[in-house]
């Protein structure tokens, strides 16, 4: 050190030396202008300082810094600003020539620098400006840390630069660091994880509460957790991996982490109430907070992501930045801002549980529409994990995203999660650990025994049998006694006074609960307030809350459960239930009184209200009578342009299938207008004859048994399975190939719609959208292009990350393969050539990567309706003309 100070002091001294004999002189510029110029002067030699510095006339100097968004910025002295950016373009004019131009190869170094900055706002005081300074080898900062609510700022000069293979690096006191230890240096990580932890212990002890005073179930020390089981597939479906673990679902997500894919990969991750998608969430972000707490406490470095979780119970409405930095909150030193540069370094993930309960009926009008500004943030980068209500709501999803593609969205990769039920094994070891009898099982009915599939039903299974007080569940069913139970609590809580009579006996709460669900699901928000609970209330006993012997009931109504009040004003309150299957089976006890009472008009607009699952849809056709329900809904077609169209083609589709499942027959009426979201398994059905019309189905499983025909009119069919022999598919009629993603047969799995068209005229199947049988078929490289835009136009993607070869980076990526790699390039090519897409370098960990980026969407592309010429002659380059 003794060293370095004496090599500074001895430039000192030099620079002093050379300026003791000059004159300093300050001029006015030729125009009229407040800026004054300085000179050095040594007898007759005069030396200009503008444009590298200038003097206002209130003497603050101005010392170039860099240019800044190309405009320069100048360091300021003498006055209140720090620094000051320059617009005039006389000056900017005059410093060009003086500057050393960037090499060409300085990009990395450029990114590193915008990121840099960008990353330091989210940690930076709001009030504090950040200062640049240019090094040789790299850059410093000069910046005011933000420290926790009300308690000052941490000024700080940090020093980046890129190191060995163009690594990020800060400089520590123990010398270069990566830029993530600088990163998790800010954030205060071991404080962070520990707090983290602390909050998710919170979450799951309240879930416990909730369960104790809503069920009744006591708290006992549970076993081992049994790990959820996930299938991953594209956002259309289609590719779907083989089952893997929740904790493998989580390494892929750090894979894509440290990867830095060049695309924010969104993770939805769906499944049916009480499937356990919000247990598994919690379990996931609380292991990994311990696992990173106690890397730290043990003195070693965490290359571990954190988990942010983000629950939307309560928070109807919330935008998401409000709820991020509430989910933060504890930390005391993050906000929203330093959560999204923490996840834009691979350093933390969000995971949001319940993201379409956010904004409440809003956020189905623009699903992507308070997701977007979080992705724009993460440009390109980070991973986010949202779970959602139902499969439903990804075709709103899908919708808002081919919108936002059109506006610039194109950085993004979507893939879905779809959480299973537990299997057999499952099942008997859970409730095993419970000390649960075989023979108790045994004399469940055969749809309990499904039930118990799905993880809430199993604890059911369980508290239930070990309750003291008799319980009947052979004769009553699973789903009853959880309902009778829960109504019976919340009866005790409506008493009448000292009398101890109940303002509301079961039956009359029941019914109210049937009421306030149907409220909920017209508003598509599952809360409700004060008015509509009073108001269900009085449409359950048939008369006014002022009756005699009811006139308390208006004051007790609060104390209901799943009520929550940010004052102790009554009248801000609102209900929700303690789980979404009350919701379910509530919603379905409404639908069934409009089926039974011979209302089918007002069944039909609940069918129009919201999406129905799979709990409701069961229910109502198990209680209501499989038959009843479809004399219900078999003229029941509502027009494309009637409000909840969509949502009650949907809900037909479901109530069809569950009939077929029933009954294990096809209906005798036409199927008119359904939209099949799940599978519409016909391997078991007997039919001779049957028809879907104008109909959307994302998968259909065909009969295993000769004899059928079902023809197809006007109906789309995203993937077909044969169980069976696929030695005659004669009985598939009017089959539109080109909707057909994948064609699944017993030993093969096709996608490419050459061979799917192959395979189906093939087997006798009578394709209705099929060129004649002998004409020339298109060129390959034609074909392998509609298959890759075909496979982008679904996935709702505008980009793919390309290595330097122009290959797919991701391995996880199949279809660009199916026609091989030349074919590949060809295509990557000719969109390049033609100005249909960009090829962009970004910077990125390891090997460079480029990304191809559409300028237009894949459908406008495979259109090719005239309206474009670089589409046309795109198509005319591919044909060989």
């Amino acid at each position: 050190m003794g060293s370095l100070d004496e090599l500074v002091q001895a430039i000192s001294n030099a620079i002093v030396d050379c300026l003791s004999e000059a004159e300093l002189r300050i001029q006015k510029s030729d125009r009229n202008s407040s800026e004054l110029r300085p000179f050095f002067i040594w007898g007759d030699t005069k030396v200009a300082l503008w444009p590298l510095m200038y003097v206002t006339v209130n003497d603050e100097w101005h010392i170039y810094s860099r240019f800044r968004k190309s405009s320069p910025t100048y360091l300021s002295f003498g006055g209140g600003q720090v620094s000051v950016t320059q617009t005039d373009e006389g000056l900017q004019a005059a410093l060009r020539p003086l500057l050393k131009e960037k090499a060409r190869d300085d990009a990395t170094l450029q990114y590193f620098i915008k990121d840099v900055e960008r990353d330091l706002r989210g940690f930076a005081d709001e009030d504090s400006e950040l200062v640049y300074f240019d090094h040789e080898q790299g850059f410093e900062y000069y910046w005011s840390k933000a420290i926790g609510e009300g308690t000052g700022t941490q000024p700080r000069r940090d020093y980046f630069r890129l190191g060995p293979d163009n690594a990020r690096q800060w400089r520590a006191e123990s010398g270069w660091v990566s830029y993530s230890e600088y990163l998790r240096i800010l954030a205060n990580w071991q404080v962070v994880a520990t707090r983290l932890r602390q909050k998710l212990e919170q979450i799951e002890a309240q879930l416990a509460a909730e369960e104790r005073e809503t069920l009744g179930w006591a708290a006992r020390e549970r076993g081992t957790t049994r790990m959820a089981r996930v299938v991953v597939s594209d956002m259309d479906g289609s590719h779907a991996e083989p089952a893997c673990t929740f904790a493998e679902l989580i390494g892929g997500v750090d894979e894509d982490l440290q990867a830095n894919r060049g695309q924010t990969q969104v993770v939805f991750i769906n499944g049916e109430a009480g499937i356990g998608k919000t247990r598994a969430m919690v379990d996931a972000a609380k292991s990994r907070a311990r696992a990173v707490e106690l890397a730290l406490e043990r003195g070693e470095t965490s290359g571990l992501p954190l988990f942010l979780y983000v629950r939307s119970t309560g928070q109807v409405l919330d935008s998401l930045p409000t709820v991020v930095s509430s989910a933060v909150a504890s930390t005391r030193n993050l906000t929203d801002a330093g959560v999204k540069a923490l996840c834009r370094n691979g350093l933390m993930t969000l995971l949001i549980d319940g993201f379409d309960e956010l904004l409440g009926g809003v956020g189905y009008s623009d699903a992507i529409g308070s997701l977007r500004p979080w992705l724009n943030e993460l440009g390109g980068r980070g991973v986010v994990v949202v779970s959602a209500r139902s499969s439903y709501y990804m075709g709103q999803y899908r919708s808002s995203v081919e919108r936002a593609n059109e506006q610039g969205l194109a950085l993004v990769r979507h893939r879905i999660a779809e959480v299973q039920r537990w299997c057999q094994e499952d099942v008997e070891s859970f409730l095993d650990e419970y000390g649960i009898p075989q023979e108790n099982l045994d004399r469940l009915s055969e749809h309990d025994r499904q039930l118990l599939g799905l993880p809430f039903f199993a604890r059911v299974f369980a508290e239930t049998s070990l309750a003291p007080e008799e319980s009947d569940i052979e004769s009553d069913g699973l789903t009853e006694q959880l309902l009778s139970k829960y109504v019976e609590r919340e009866e005790r809580k409506l008493m009448a006074g000292q009398s101890g009579a109940p303002l509301l006996n079961s039956a009359e709460l029941r019914r109210m609960f049937e009421y306030v669900a149907e409220f909920m699901a017209s508003n598509e928000e599952r809360e409700a307030d004060i008015s509509e609970l009073e108001i269900a209330a009085e449409s359950a006993i048939g008369e006014e809350l002022s009756s005699p012997g009811r006139r308390h009931l208006k004051q007790r109504l609060p104390v209901l459960c799943g009520l929550t009040s940010a004052s102790d004003d009554t009248s801000t309150s609102r209900f929700r239930f303690q789980h979404e299957l009350f919701f379910d089976q509530f919603l379905a006890g409404a639908a069934i009184h409009y089926l039974v009472d011979g209302q089918v008009n007002l069944f039909r607009t609940m069918l129009q209200q919201s999406h129905w699952r799979s709990a409701t849809i069961t229910a109502v056709v198990s209680v209501a009578g499989a038959e009843r329900t479809a004399q219900a809904i078999a003229d029941f077609h509502p027009s494309a342009a009637a409000v909840g169209h969509r949502v009650a083609a949907t809900n037909l589709g479901s109530l069809w299938s569950a009939i077929i499942r029933e009954t294990g027959r096809m209906p005798s009426t036409d199927i008119v207008g359904a939209v099949f979201a799940d599978e519409l398994d016909l391997s078991r059905t007997r039919f001779t004859d049957a028809l879907l019309e104008s109909c959307e189905l994302s998968s259909l499983s065909l009969p295993s048994s000769p004899g059928w025909k079902l023809r197809l009119e006007d109906t789309k069919i995203k993937k077909v399975r044969v169980d069976g022999s696929p030695s005659d598919l004669s009985g598939l009629l009017g089959v539109r190939h080109i909707e057909l993603v994948q064609l699944l047969l017993p030993n093969a799995l096709l996608d490419r719609r050459d061979e799917i068209l192959d395979t189906l005229r093939k087997y006798g199947s009578e394709v209705s959208d099929a060129e004649a049988q002998g004409t020339p078929r298109p060129p390959m490289e034609v074909l392998a292009a509609r298959h890759y835009l075909s496979n982008m136009s679904r996935r709702l993607e505008k980009s793919v990350i390309l290595r330097r070869d122009h290959q797919p980076e991701d391995s996880r990526l199949k279809w660009p393969r199916d026609y091989g790699p030349d074919a590949w390039k060809k295509f990557v090519n000719e969109l390049d050539a033609t100005g249909l897409a960009a090829l962009e370098r970004f910077s990125a960990s390891g090997e460079p990567k480029i990304r191809l980026r559409l300028r237009c969407s894949a459908s406008t592309i495979l259109a090719n309706d005239g309206t474009r010429t670089d589409v046309y002659e795109y198509w005319q380059r591919l044909e060989g003309q």
